[in-house]
């Protein structure tokens, strides 16, 4: 898992989970459980997408915490997030999409 910080005028650079706390972003308890979401949503958008013969090559959440410091995804999971395969090619997100609401 890379964490980065949401700027587009710096590129989204990437930072470590002892730079997010140090700078007091989040608690070690809301990286871990960002980490833990992390894991267990690609387990399951990658096993629907083995389920139509493609493969999950990477994808990106964004993700934030409530006031009383509760971890939640806070966009969509959607083919312009990930990067997917089919039969060792690069599928479009258009096309992707195609494929996976596909009958």
């Amino acid at each position: 898992m890379e964490t980065t910080f949401k700027n587009d005028a710096k590129g989204d650079p990437l930072v470590t989970k002892d730079g997010l706390i140090d700078l007091g972003v989040m608690t070690a308890k809301q990286y871990d459980d960002i980490k833990e979401m992390t894991q267990k949503i690609t387990a399951i958008v990658a096993d629907d997408l083995a389920q139509k013969g493609l493969v999950l090559y990477d994808i990106k959440f964004e993700f934030g915490y409530d006031a009383e410091g509760k971890v939640m995804l806070i966009d969509e999971i959607a083919s312009g997030n990930m990067r997917v395969y089919k039969d060792g090619q690069y599928i479009e997100p258009m096309t992707l999409s195609e494929l996976f609401f596909k009958n």
